[in-house]
């Protein structure tokens, strides 16, 4: 094996050893699971609150999406485990008053914890997760009664899916 090779396949080694050192795979214990739900739909409901001209996180679905896709098997247990980091960071970082802080106060943690790049990726993961909740076919559990579609004016495309994830 020449040198370089072997550097880039030691380096790949490390990079992927702390993300499993970072953020274990194995789920959060059940209290911890429903505390980092809390969190993160509380973020979601933040991103997109009632009184919009477009339907808000709980009309569309975005928490019952999310926590749906998260428990397919298909779905990748890095990010998984990340989702769960990011959400015990935050309640760390906000003192555990997250869910029941004014709207000026989730702005000001969350833009604290978007400083860190943890905290940058973690929300940019969570606001692409939701924005699937508001945009995908409804058959997945978000896009309820295709309000993130009608807010948009979109219309779906052809054909749609007949069942979930292909059968998978």
């Amino acid at each position: 094996m020449k040198r370089r090779k072997f550097l880039a396949a030691g380096a790949a080694m490390v990079a992927w050893g702390s993300v499993r050192f970072l953020y274990p795979a194995s789920p959060p214990a059940d209290k911890e699971r429903e505390r980092a739900f809390e969190i993160i739909g509380s973020v979601q409901r933040h991103f997109f609150p009632k009184g919009l001209s477009m339907p808000d996180a709980e009309r569309f679905g975005a928490l019952g999406y999310l926590k749906a896709t998260m428990a397919h098997p298909t779905f990748d247990p890095d990010i998984r485990a990340m989702l769960f980091e990011g959400a015990r960071r935050l309640d760390l970082l906000s003192e555990g008053v997250f869910p029941s802080a004014s709207s000026e106060e989730k702005e000001r943690l969350l833009r604290r914890f978007e400083a860190d790049s943890f905290g940058g990726y973690w929300l940019a993961q969570l606001m692409n997760l939701t924005l699937e909740a508001l945009l995908g076919d409804p058959l997945y559990g978000g896009n309820r009664e295709e309000s993130g579609w009608r807010a948009f004016a979109l219309v779906p495309g052809k054909p749609r899916p007949k069942e979930r994830y292909g059968g998978v």
